[in-house]
């Protein structure tokens, strides 16, 4: 086999201990050298030209059927690229690198969508803080860029915002506001004596639809949680604020001096609105993440900019200059709720640069496996009595008050449009034998795999159904399950079994009436069909 390589910083990117050397050549050599030995077969190296060749015995791995595709994709031969890969993915489809090749691949090729995803897969695989990590997450942000499309995120927004109208009784009135200091503002009709409820955007900012969908689902867990009589204000008076001032004071806080007292107030203040708004916002993005695919990429850039933010306001050396220790502390760790949340969802690990202790690290996991029990078993409301439950661990739970409102009558019922017609075909049928066999087939099929190389897969053919899955078609492929066709009712069904597996709290609001099936199914395996 012959390989040739252009002397160029690309390279130098892909071998880096040669590049923190000052692209030294000999350095270079050394680590293509070792790259490319293969058991006892060294490669062979000849420099001339602005090029090193390479010629190697013994068959490749993956990871030199992966650069090699790589090779060829920076010198524009994309099909010879993607030969090169397939080989790489039928040797080890765990292999990271093949899914950042892919993503270069779709990237260049202008399909952005695909470049999003196989780079969010390389993530996820890719355990390590290393140059791939970075380029990776590097090409996901550009990609996740370029699929944004203003009117396609309108439209989301529009059509959501007429059926929670519908829903819940009241117009809804989103407004452009330039002015606007924050990205989105919502003022529900009940807090401000309306008649309806006012959304204002501040259309500068990025990925703005993602924000206006985020504070939409605010007023939609309202409207539930009120039906449920479960809704609740959050306040907080001066009486609060002295009892948080005082215990401060006993805490050993420096108080005293006007910029002092100033800067505590307001980190008082952006505490509670913490202690409110993560736990209800992680139930909110899981919502989003789970019934609007499209909005994936918005997603993305938002919850990478909300963790960034929180890495900046908790390590800034101005920041801590001011701050009180146990103030910081405590907003530093729902600042790390959030980024575990960003990694569980989009494989970004944030969490060591937020500079955390031990106990913070600690404390966040168990927020966060708290969240996730909650999750298993969500119902309207619930997340004020997780809020409760943080309070209280972080001895909050004195310096606010949640105010029970009664309920209203609201009635709110979002329909799911990309399984009605999935419903329609379904309802003559007891148990459909059909979508049975492809459950059967496809617990085989995720059988050794792990949650972590199910996600992507679940994500994916989620993306699918978004787009439409006509039960009786044929000629549906997913590609991360390569070499293979499915019909409407195979995808449905591998649909079903992959959240069944990752997100198995979220199957109800897949609305597939399948669960019959995958109760026979599991039946079915556990007697040894296959």
């Amino acid at each position: 086999m012959h390989i040739t390589h252009p002397i160029n910083d690309f390279l130098f990117e892909l071998f880096p201990k040669a590049k923190e050397a000052g692209n030294n050549i000999e350095i270079l050599k050394q680590e293509i050298e070792t790259f490319y030995t293969v058991g006892p077969f060294k490669p062979a190296m000849t420099i001339g030209h602005g090029i090193i060749a390479i010629t190697i015995e013994g068959d490749l791995h993956e990871k030199h059927l992966t650069l090699i595709a790589i090779n060829l994709i920076q010198n524009g031969k994309a099909d010879a690229a993607r030969q090169y890969l397939d080989q790489a993915f039928a040797l080890n489809p765990a292999y990271p690198n093949i899914y950042y090749a892919f993503a270069l691949l779709a990237e260049g090729e202008q399909n952005f969508r695909e470049a999003f995803e196989m780079s969010v897969v390389a993530l996820f695989k890719n355990q390590k803080k290393d140059l791939l990590y970075q380029q990776s997450l590097n090409t996901a942000m550009k990609a996740a860029s370029e699929i944004i499309d203003e009117e396609v995120g309108g439209d989301i927004v529009n059509d959501y915002a007429s059926t929670l109208e519908e829903a819940c009784g009241k117009k809804i009135v989103i407004e452009a506001d330039a002015g606007l200091k924050s990205a989105v503002n919502i003022e529900l009709a009940e807090t401000h004596d309306r008649s309806y409820h006012l959304v204002t955007y501040n259309p500068e900012y990025p990925a703005v639809h993602h924000l206006i969908m985020h504070e939409l689902t605010h007023l939609l867990f309202a409207v539930q949680a009120r039906k449920a009589g479960k809704n609740r204000r959050f306040v907080s008076d001066d009486d609060h604020k002295k009892r948080f001032m005082s215990s401060l004071q006993h805490d050993g806080g420096t108080l005293g001096k006007k910029g002092e007292d100033d800067a505590v107030i307001k980190a008082y203040h952006t505490l509670l609105f913490q202690l409110f708004n993560t736990p209800i916002d992680l139930h909110i993005e899981d919502y989003l993440f789970q019934n609007y695919p499209a909005l994936m990429p918005s997603q993305f850039l938002s919850l990478l900019g909300l963790v960034q933010e929180g890495i900046h306001a908790t390590t800034d050396e101005q920041i801590l200059t001011i701050a009180s220790p146990v103030i910081l502390s405590k907003s530093k760790t729902f600042n790390l709720v959030n980024a575990l949340h960003l990694q569980k969802r989009y494989g970004v690990n944030l969490i060591e640069e937020h500079q955390p202790t031990t106990s913070e690290k600690e404390q966040a996991e168990t927020f966060y496996r708290e969240y996730e029990e909650c999750r298993t078993r969500h119902t309207p409301g619930d997340e004020y009595e997780l809020l409760q439950s943080w309070a209280k661990q972080f001895y909050l739970q004195n310096y606010f008050s949640l105010v029970e409102e009664p309920g209203k009558g609201d009635t709110v019922n979002l329909p799911d449009k990309k399984t009605e017609f999935v419903t329609e075909a379904h309802q003559s049928k007891d148990i459909n034998m059909a979508v049975t066999r492809f459950m059967v087939e496809a617990l085989h099929y995720f059988k050794n795999l792990t949650d972590p190389e199910i996600n992507p897969i679940a994500i994916q053919i989620g993306l699918m159904c978004e787009e439409g899955i006509s039960p009786d078609a044929e000629g549906y492929t997913v590609p991360f399950i390569a070499g293979k066709t499915f019909t409407g009712y195979q995808v449905l069904a591998y649909y079903y079994v992959s959240w069944a597996k990752v997100f198995p709290e979220s199957l109800l609001q897949l609305q597939l009436p399948f669960g019959k099936e995958y109760e026979f199914a599991q039946e079915m395996v556990g007697m040894g069909g296959a």
